[in-house]
């Protein structure tokens, strides 16, 4: 019996399915991300030794060489510090020790961040799968990462290695929560979040988004479940950090989450020469006249009162001038948000293909409400809760590295249900041709 071509088609489609898995997909999209992005300008090494003027860098050497977290100012030492969250800074402290703070470690840190970059883009058809949008969109969405390129690797930051942890949770919250275990694997779950957490603030906020719509379509009984569970994990997510702020009261007798540099950011982000963006703000030098990094004055003004002291003072003068000119804070305000959805990224041969993808991955968000609004809420909820802090602080491209992943699966999306629409029109027209042939002919 002879075949039609499109039974034939669809049985080489599903021989192919078969022969290749989800997993043998994410190996492919890692090996050929690794290689794009290493040979990349994009990825290109930026520096050939771990000692940069960086507050994450400057953290790492301190703590590789003395074993004490402290000193982020290039300008003075100023100590003891939690200006920065401490994940990524022990990795990048264990690097320096193993492998040195010469070309060895920084081609090592290197290679672990563009790694860290391709892991994201190869987890992306199994997080799509995972949503129920079909393996598909995730391979556009790792395609467009590939094609577009808006990520810089950038070792001395943590924006990679962030993104990474937020993908991998992301991959593993969503069937947790569907059908939760022990809670030793909530526990393990946890841990897991408090490690994102040290690397990132903002993802608690995920940590309950996430779960809450994770558990969206439970039956009552696995409700109950995920709830318990959810206790279990946060507790986890506690214990992880709990090391870390019992450190930091013991170091500065005050609480509070992870780091404390936000009124010192505040400030330096809201004054009356700021601009929207730190390049702009180093450009004009109010970077150097409200930041401790650049100007040894502020730095000494800060070991005097302590850390703690000079970023609530930073706090208050930030929300006094705030007050005071309401209008000049929208604007920047507004500026920023702009900024970080349509970032420079440095060339126009990134920043315009990256804000027609933003712009298409809003159209992907609103089929996905029409069509599995679990996927929708997940994914719009990242888009909505991660970026909230850098709507008020100064921006820089690399802020947007965690999520640019949530932006290319619902652009992704969009593409492959925009192709599927425009295959099937033919088809329509042409039963609809025939449809009015038969009426004509019975008439």
């Amino acid at each position: 019996m002879r075949l039609s071509r499109a039974d034939a088609k669809q049985t080489l489609l599903s021989q192919a399915r078969g022969s290749l898995s989800t997993t043998h997909i994410a190996i492919i999209v890692f090996t050929l991300s690794f290689a794009i992005y290493a040979f990349s300008p994009q990825g290109s090494p930026t520096t050939y030794n771990l000692t940069q003027a960086g507050e994450v860098a400057r953290v790492s050497i301190s703590v590789a060489e003395r074993g004490t977290f402290a000193d982020p100012f290039y300008s003075l030492p100023t100590g003891f510090t939690a200006h920065v969250a401490p994940a990524y800074v022990f990795v990048y402290a264990a690097v320096a020790k193993l492998f040195g703070e010469g070309r060895t470690g920084a081609v090592v840190l290197w290679s672990l961040n563009v790694g860290l970059l391709a892991l994201q883009f190869a987890l992306l058809p199994v997080l799509s799968e995972r949503l129920r949008l079909g393996v598909l969109p995730g391979v556009c969405a790792a395609a467009l990462g590939l094609i577009v390129q808006p990520y810089r690797v950038l070792p001395v930051w943590e924006s990679l290695f962030t993104g990474a942890l937020m993908v991998v949770l992301c991959v593993v919250t969503l069937p947790y929560f569907q059908s939760p275990r022990d809670w030793q694997h909530s526990a393990l779950l946890g841990f897991l979040w408090g490690i994102a957490i040290l690397a990132s603030p903002q993802c608690v906020l995920l940590l309950f988004a996430w779960s809450y719509v994770a558990a969206l379509e439970n039956f009552p009984q696995e409700l109950a479940r995920a709830r318990r569970a959810m206790l279990v994990v946060v507790a986890g997510a506690a214990v992880a950090c709990l090391p870390w702020f019992i450190r930091n009261y013991q170091r500065f007798h005050a609480v509070f989450f992870v780091r404390d540099n936000f009124g010192l950011e505040l400030f330096t982000s809201n004054n009356a020469c700021a601009q929207p963006t730190i390049l702009e703000n180093i450009n004009s030098r109010c970077h150097f006249k409200t930041h401790p990094n650049p100007n040894p004055d502020i730095a000494g003004e800060l070991m005097d009162k302590g850390e703690i002291q000079f970023n609530r003072e930073k706090l208050h003068q930030a929300t006094a001038w705030i007050s005071a000119n309401p209008r000049a804070f929208a604007a920047l305000t507004g500026r920023r948000i702009l900024r970080f959805w349509f970032p420079y990224l440095g060339s126009l041969r990134y920043a315009i293909p990256t804000g027609i993808v933003t712009i298409i991955s809003l159209a992907g968000l609103a089929m996905m409400f029409g069509n599995d609004r679990r996927a929708a809420y997940l994914l719009g909820s990242t888009l909505l809760l991660f970026p909230l802090v850098h709507y008020v602080v100064q921006f820089e491209a690399r802020y947007r590295y965690p999520i640019f992943w949530a932006t290319f699966l619902p652009a992704g999306y969009a593409l492959v249900q925009a192709a599927r629409w425009l295959r099937r029109e033919p088809q329509l027209s042409a039963s609809a041709e025939e449809e009015s042939t038969m009426v004509a002919a019975l008439k």
